[in-house]
C-alpha cells in the first residue's frame, strides 16, 4: 500500500476534464473483522450515509446488512432511472413518476461468484405517452444505462415496462 497526501475522495471528488464529461466518484471498503467472513463497512465520498454493513453471505443476506450484490442491484435501477428520466425529457415527454426495481442473479460458490442475469422491471407515470412509446424509451434507456455501469454485452437482461394511469 502507498501512502498519499490528499486522500482519493479530496483528490478525485466531482473532477472532469475540459469539456465536463468525465466524472469520477470514490466509495471505500473497510474489512477490518477477518474477511471475507465478519462485516465490512462501505463509504461514500459524498458522506450520503454513514458506514454500512455489507457482508458476503452465502444465502440469505443478514437483517441490517446489505450484500454487494443488492448494492449493485440498486446502481443498476438508479443509472436505468436516470437514463429513462433523461431520455423521456429530451423527447419532450418527462415523467411524473419513475420506479425500477432490479433483481441481479449470481451463480458459483463465494468466491468464485459471477453475475449471470439481470431483472429490470420498471413502472412509470408519463403524462401524454402511450404504452408502446414508454417501452421504447425504457429500450433504450436500458442499452445506455448498461453500459454506463459496465455490464456484459452478452448478460441475459430480462426487461419488464409498464405504464402507469396518471
Amino acid at each position: 500500500m502507498t501512502e498519499s497526501s490528499a486522500s482519493p475522495a479530496a483528490t478525485h471528488a466531482g473532477s472532469a476534464d475540459r469539456g465536463g464529461r468525465r466524472v469520477v466518484r470514490h466509495g471505500s471498503v473497510s474489512w477490518l473483522t477477518h474477511p471475507p467472513s465478519g462485516t465490512a463497512r462501505v463509504e461514500t465520498e459524498s458522506n450520503a450515509f454513514g458506514a454500512m454493513p455489507v457482508t458476503l453471505p452465502e444465502g440469505d443476506p443478514v437483517p441490517n446488512e446489505a450484500t454487494p450484490g443488492e448494492l449493485l442491484a440498486v446502481a443498476e435501477a438508479m443509472f436505468m432511472a436516470a437514463a429513462l428520466a433523461e431520455g423521456l425529457t429530451r423527447a419532450g415527454s418527462p415523467a411524473n413518476e419513475i420506479v425500477v426495481e432490479a433483481d441481479c442473479t449470481f451463480a458459483g460458490s463465494l468466491p468464485e461468484r459471477e453475475l449471470i442475469g439481470l431483472r429490470l422491471a420498471v413502472r412509470g407515470r408519463v403524462p401524454g405517452l402511450d404504452a408502446a412509446g414508454f417501452r421504447g424509451a425504457v429500450e433504450d434507456a436500458r442499452r445506455r444505462s448498461l453500459r454506463s455501469v459496465g455490464v456484459r454485452e452478452d448478460l441475459p437482461c430480462e426487461l419488464q415496462s409498464a405504464l402507469e394511469t396518471l
